[in-house]
């Protein structure tokens, strides 16, 4: 995989804050389609509020008690709460430490891009009140299908929202309930139905793997069985969560997913059968990338490289957009036989 020289392709500098005297901590984690003769990013935007005192820690959410949507900031001091993990304020529950929403960016080459100031979709109900996160975005027939997790009291979950102009949207509500995060859609049917990867997040138990799910009309899902795991001593063997949508080739669907070995976020392969892709025919023995770039080592949180965005350059090319630390988006190339070459 060859990184952009462009990159990072976006940062948070190049993100207007959505609330007057806010920072703007992350712009990453994108979907990705083409439309209007340009490249378009779905982006996850994160912000968080600016405190006068060093030793409060804020955590800010969509409150809806009153029977509209306005933004609340909790604060705590520092020593009341547990924050080992930046992303989380662990209080009398979690909350999220920023809060989340999506913006659209474009590029005439998929390698310069600029970033809406306006947020496009925010969270509309207690369960989305800390936001919308992590999109993949797919055209099927008409409109745009997104899948984006969103957060609130009750854990991560995934709506599907539709769209055929980028300017009007239909909420078709949760598809997946908590804990689950990482959904993307197959590019078309499989024996007559619509295919998803998604992650249970088992949290006692069943570990962060990655799952199959089917479904007739997108919004009702079943026949839900696990696909893959992770493996210990390896580099996924933390957490495995699928990529992009899977590419379709002759020798089966390839899908660049992430795992994390507890210590990095790195980016591999798995090689699934076309007609049954619950049947995995290959998979990445080493990533094929990790963080090594200063963008992709140091962020909001260190070493990720968590791919989401994909865009079809030729038969065997194609872009993929990436979130790097939990910062920044960043961007590569690569060929798909040559993927295929290290999996058979």
């Amino acid at each position: 995989m060859d990184r952009f020289a462009e990159n990072p392709l976006l940062s948070p500098g190049d993100a207007v804050p959505s609330i007057a005297g806010w920072e703007v901590v992350g712009t990453y984690n994108c979907g990705s389609f083409e439309w209007q003769d340009k490249i378009w990013l779905l982006v996850r935007v994160t912000e968080k509020p600016t405190l006068d005192d060093p030793e409060l820690v804020g955590a800010p959410f969509l409150d809806f008690s009153a029977g509209e949507r306005r933004m609340v900031v909790k604060t705590w001091r520092r020593d009341e709460v547990d924050v080992s993990d930046p992303r989380f304020v662990v209080a009398d529950r979690i909350y999220d430490a920023v809060y989340n929403h999506l913006r659209l960016a474009w590029s005439e080459d998929g390698r310069h891009f600029t970033l809406s100031d306006a947020p496009l979709l925010h969270g509309e109900n207690e369960a989305e009140a800390y936001g919308l996160h992590d999109p993949r975005v797919l055209r099927i027939g008409g409109e745009w299908t997104i899948l984006t997790s969103v957060g609130g009291r009750w854990g991560p979950a995934a709506i599907l929202i539709t769209t055929k102009d980028w300017q009007h949207f239909e909420r078709k509500g949760t598809v997946f309930v908590p804990d689950n995060v990482d959904q993307a859609l197959f590019p078309e049917r499989i024996r007559g139905k619509y295919c998803c990867l998604h992650r249970p997040s088992g949290v006692y138990y069943g570990g962060h793997n990655m799952w199959l799910a089917y479904s007739s009309d997108l919004i009702h899902w079943g026949e839900h069985e696990p696909l893959a795991h992770c493996r210990p001593g390896m580099w996924d063997s933390r957490r495995v969560g699928c990529g992009p949508e899977p590419i379709k080739t002759e020798e089966g669907w390839l899908e660049i997913y992430h795992g994390s070995d507890g210590k990095a976020y790195s980016a591999g392969a798995l090689l699934l059968d076309l007609a049954d892709p619950s049947k995995v025919l290959a998979r990445s023995e080493e990533p094929l990338m990790v963080p090594e770039e200063w963008y992709e080592k140091q962020g909001n949180f260190d070493d990720v490289v968590f791919p989401s965005g994909l865009i079809k350059r030729t038969d065997d090319v194609y872009y993929l957009y990436y979130g790097a630390a939990d910062r920044y988006c960043a961007g590569c190339e690569f060929s798909v036989s040559a993927i295929l070459d290290t999996l058979l």
